[in-house]
């Protein structure tokens, strides 16, 4: 690795970082009431505290597993109705309106109507699913329209099989973008997933226990918990982004 990718790789996001700490420090400093900005220092100190809790691996294992499944049902689904819009323009073309409607509907309705309709231990999952699959269905179609044509009629010409046109040509031109995608989309769904819990007030979750720390004004715990949440985002991320790589330079030379 030459200087400059270490520069652009390494050194500035540490720069960054470190420069966003000392503004959280001078804050704090300035302020000098813990309740309402506690420093880095304690804040990191109740985060390792959260470590040594049984209670926040309970939480965190079953908040992973609301958003795990809440992406996967979305996506799932999401792709289904994306292969349907593909093969036929009238159902496309017919559910485009409701499509629309799901991606700008306001999160905030969404999370307070599923409040409303569901108990709270399912709500974080529907309210995860509603927002997550149009985002994935454009994601899907756009990316099913990004296959090279001249390919597909390669295909056409020679009679290959559906089966075959889709494993050879439609998925591994699609995969790129798709990971991109679901690797933005899966840290997305935990913060939706850990806003539905705080709402609902879901037990043995993240949100209900960032909830509680907030209800007692312990706001060190309440930055600790959200330091938590973007670790776990973080690494989802992370994960899916690896697997693209691995899959781009394997498979596609990249």
């Amino acid at each position: 690795m030459n200087g400059k990718r270490v520069i652009e790789n390494i050194l500035a996001p540490v720069v960054g970082l470190m420069v966003f700490i000392g503004v959280w420090f001078a804050c704090s400093a300035a302020i000098g009431i813990e309740i309402i900005l506690p420093s880095p220092t304690d804040t990191v100190i109740g985060f390792f505290s959260l470590l040594g809790q049984g209670s926040f691996y309970l939480a965190l294992g079953h908040t992973l597993a609301r958003a795990l499944l809440a992406f996967l049902l979305a996506f799932l689904l999401a792709t289904l109705f994306a292969a349907v819009s593909e093969l036929c323009p009238f159902f496309r073309k017919a559910f485009a309106p409701i499509s629309v409607i799901l991606r700008v509907l306001p999160t905030i309705s969404v999370i307070l109507l599923v409040l409303i309709w569901f108990r709270s231990a399912t709500a974080p999952y529907v309210i995860t699913f509603l927002v997550l699959f149009p985002m994935l269905y454009t994601t899907v179609l756009d990316a099913a329209d990004r296959v090279d044509k001249g390919l597909l009629e390669m295909t056409r010409a020679y009679r290959f099989s559906r089966a075959k046109t889709l494993f050879s040509f439609y998925i591994p031109q699609m995969i790129p973008s798709l990971l991109t995608g679901a690797s933005i989309t899966l840290s997305f769904a935990v913060k939706l997933t850990i806003a539905a819990e705080v709402l609902a007030y879901t037990g043995d979750s993240m949100g209900r226990l960032m909830q509680r720390t907030s209800a007692y004004m312990e706001t060190s715990m309440l930055l600790a918990w959200t330091i938590a949440a973007i670790l776990l985002g973080f690494l989802l991320e992370g994960i899916v982004l690896l697997i693209r790589r691995i899959i781009m330079r394997r498979y596609y030379g990249k």
